[in-house]
């Protein structure tokens, strides 16, 4: 079983990584999707696969990046860039073109799910600013031979939401 941890949003906020890293030690991969607001090298953000929101200024973070584990390609980006706040279509499309079938993205602070033309796309929401009905979230996903279990968490790490799908 793989076992992926996205943080989004913290905004400033530090201990929040640090404190998710630590409870979810047995993850496979960590990705923070943008707008720490942290100097790239930071000790915090530095456990995580990381990419530039639009409040990050650092030079040193890519726009997006794939990871690949196990066979399975993940395609991870802030997503202001491709218009996410309007749709995920255009995110959905670039996914696909480089032969991933995961998209996680930030930027909206709303927790969310999605399958578009056949990409799971996955926001974990905002660690720190809800911008939504629901608390401060992060994901937790789990993937084995096809199926898969996305858990949105809350600060207390208690699931909040569960999402089965397959891939």
């Amino acid at each position: 079983m793989m076992k992926l941890i996205l943080v989004s949003d913290n905004h400033s906020e530090s201990g929040v990584l640090n404190d998710i890293y630590e409870k979810h030690d047995d993850a496979d991969a960590y990705f923070h999707l943008g707008d720490s607001e942290f100097v790239y090298d930071d000790i915090e953000l530095s456990m995580y696969r990381r990419v530039k929101g639009n409040m990050d200024f650092y030079p040193e973070f890519p726009e997006n990046e794939i990871y690949e584990l196990n066979g399975v390609r993940f395609f991870y980006t802030h997503g202001h860039h491709l218009g996410v706040n309007q749709g995920r279509e255009a995110l959905a499309q670039h996914t696909k073109e480089q032969g991933a079938t995961f998209a996680f993205y930030g930027h909206t602070h709303v927790a969310r799910y999605e399958l578009i033309n056949g990409v799971h796309i996955i926001n974990p929401g905002s660690i720190s600013h809800s911008r939504s009905n629901e608390v401060e979230t992060y994901a937790e996903i789990k993937l084995e031979e096809g199926d898969g279990i996305l858990n949105f968490r809350d600060r207390n790490h208690e699931i909040i939401n569960t999402i089965p799908f397959e891939y």
